[in-house]
């Protein structure tokens, strides 16, 4: 796998669509799927050691991460990790050059650095035809409904990154509880309460 950066500039075309974006579950699959498009069967390691998959999946995609051959995610979304394409191609050009006989330390060494066109053009080119996904967005950006339980709560901040959140069913005047604690928390010391 070629890990140059293409020689010739890129054409003065319309501007690339957005990134597509991925759960864990989902970068794990569009791996796979990317793998599979492109051919991509045979064990990822010439001496046939077991301990290497041809695919990743999450955890792998995890100890990636903690090696530094993938980059951390784009961003957390409430406990879900956000990944993003330069993730996908990372994960893909790990797993091609491991089935090239490269050790994950050399594979560190190959990847730092690259940009994601790097990336991109060195994947498309061991691929082959193997058509890259569409870079659609695949994480909804529609949060999720609150659940009922949760809807009652009062929460307000009270002093500069103190916030409080009370439970309306268990205090009976929220809204005068915060403001006491409000006050306590902003009036000088000595002051009347």
């Amino acid at each position: 796998m070629n890990l140059e950066p293409p020689r010739t500039p890129p054409s003065g075309g319309p501007a690339p669509p957005p990134t597509a974006e991925h759960t864990l579950a989902s970068l794990v699959a569009a791996a796979r799927a990317l793998l599979l498009a492109g051919g991509h069967r045979s064990p990822a390691s010439p001496s046939g050691d077991e301990r290497v998959s041809s695919f990743p999946d999450a955890r792998t995609i995890r100890y990636y991460q903690s090696l530094g051959i993938l980059d951390r995610p784009l961003r957390h979304d409430g406990r879900e990790a956000v990944y993003g394409q330069r993730h996908l191609l990372q994960a893909v050009a790990t797993k091609l050059l491991q089935a090239e006989g490269y050790s994950l330390a050399q594979v560190q060494r190959s990847l730092l650095g690259r940009t994601t066109e790097a990336l991109e053009a060195a994947v498309r080119e061991a691929l082959g035809d193997a058509p890259l996904p569409a870079v659609a967005p695949t994480v909804s950006m529609t949060p999720e409904p609150v659940p009922t339980h949760l809807r009652a709560l009062v929460t307000r901040e009270v002093a500069p990154g103190v916030i409080v959140t009370l439970d309306p069913r268990l205090v009976s005047d929220p809204d005068s509880v915060l403001s006491r604690i409000t006050h306590a928390l902003t009036s000088p010391p000595g002051a009347s309460r």
